[in-house]
């Protein structure tokens, strides 16, 4: 992972992705809570942990390497991206800092279209407004390891796999996903219900369950797309156009309790 600094980066430039491309092969995407709403409706929402904390995942296909909601075309072929694939190719460290997602290859700032890093010394203010909404998105995500914590240790995940796919090369299969056992779900001690739903958590919790059957479509999407595709994102005539969209993007997740 490439940190942003003003060292390698001032007289360097990026552009906007034309298209969904660079996601082919993104299988897993860390969420937001306050994104399973809308995620659940067409994708799998699994838990996963990472580095000894628990996080929920979109689930984008079969096998590891493979996204079915990329055409060949590059377009998204669902109503909702997930908020980490939407300001490629930005990303965050754990520490915070600004980064570009691996191989991404940079342009000379005088290339037609390219965009600056840094603008009088500071991080352009478009990267400003990017590196505050991943921080958003990050405190989203790091929001479910408590609640998740919790039904461990009330036993209430199980081992998680995709329903129905043979994987003729075992290295590419899923592991270490977790899902919410509805049975003993529906059986927590009262305390614990009361506790989820005061926090909020209760709503993101039944989104889970509700879009487990989603991995049942994966074949049929590999062969044949059957959700409507959405455009991919342009470079906007103006970068404050850009910031205005990305304010939205970050004023809606806010709004959800994260």
């Amino acid at each position: 992972m490439a940190v942003i600094s003003p060292t390698t980066h001032s007289y360097l430039g990026w552009r906007p992705a034309a298209g969904f491309g660079f996601a082919g092969d993104v299988t897993l995407v860390p969420l937001a809570t306050a994104e399973f709403a809308r995620v659940a409706q067409m994708l799998p929402v699994v838990f996963r942990k990472a580095e000894d904390r628990w996080q929920a995942v979109a689930v984008m296909g079969p096998i590891e390497g493979v996204n079915v909601f990329v055409s060949r075309e590059g377009k998204w072929r669902a109503s909702f991206v997930p908020a980490l694939l939407r300001v490629y190719p930005f990303k965050l460290t754990g520490a915070g800092e600004l980064a570009l997602w691996e191989g991404y290859q940079l342009e000379p700032l005088a290339a037609e279209g390219a965009q600056p890093f840094y603008k009088d010394g500071d991080l352009a203010p478009w990267l400003q407004q990017t590196q505050t909404f991943l921080k958003t998105v990050q405190t989203g995500i790091g929001a479910a390891h408590r609640v998740l914590e919790r039904l461990e240790t009330a036993e209430v995940l199980t081992p998680w796999e995709v329903p129905g796919i043979e994987t003729p090369h075992p290295e590419r299969a899923l592991t270490g996903l977790y899902a919410i056992d509805a049975g003993l779900f529906e059986a927590l001690d009262e305390a614990l219900v009361l506790e989820l739903y005061r926090s909020g958590s209760l709503r993101w919790l039944h989104a889970h369950l509700d879009s487990l059957h989603h991995a049942e479509r994966f074949k049929a999407l590999a062969k044949a797309i059957v959700a409507p595709g959405i455009a991919a994102p342009r470079q906007p005539e103006k970068i404050e156009q850009a910031a205005d969209i990305l304010a939205a993007i970050a004023e809606d997740l806010g709004d959800a309790e994260l």
